[in-house]
């Protein structure tokens, strides 16, 4: 694991508000998710056969390459600073898409997401950039 991409990740989810169950949790890039990451639990741990890191990341950024996607943000719902063995925790992601949720669900079928749904899960997080007008968010969540 790289620990200075963990710690820049942690301060920008700082910078973010940091973890508030009150209010929408915060988004970060693929690319700040994942360079550096090595921690199988954080993204998809309970999956009886974990497909990696580098699948999730491939898989990610090829749905963001879709004419139909404007992004593909990670929300991290748990930081622990304090045990450097740990990357910041994230169960969602949210896909920018003027595709609907049963259009999106197969692109991810590898991940094994547990549903793939419309909408944010604990509302807009501020650092998100406005949806294009034919665009909605999709969530997929791994339980």
């Amino acid at each position: 694991m790289n620990q200075v991409k963990r710690m820049e990740l942690i301060e920008q989810i700082n910078g973010l508000g940091g973890i508030d169950w009150d209010q929408p949790l915060p988004v970060v890039s693929l690319e700040d998710f994942f360079a550096g990451n090595d921690d199988l639990g954080s993204i998809g741990c309970n999956l009886n056969e974990h497909p990696g890191l580098a699948r999730f990341y491939s898989t990610l950024k090829s749905v963001r390459d879709r004419f139909e996607v404007q992004d593909v943000l990670v929300q991290i719902s748990e930081v622990d600073p304090d045990d450097s063995s740990m990357w910041p925790f994230s169960e969602r992601i949210y896909i920018l898409t003027a595709a609907h949720p049963e259009q999106v669900a197969p692109w991810l079928a590898t991940l094994q997401p547990s549903e793939v749904t419309s909408g944010w899960s604990n509302g807009r997080p501020s650092s998100v950039p406005d949806e294009h007008p034919d665009h909605a968010v999709v969530a997929a969540w791994w339980d």
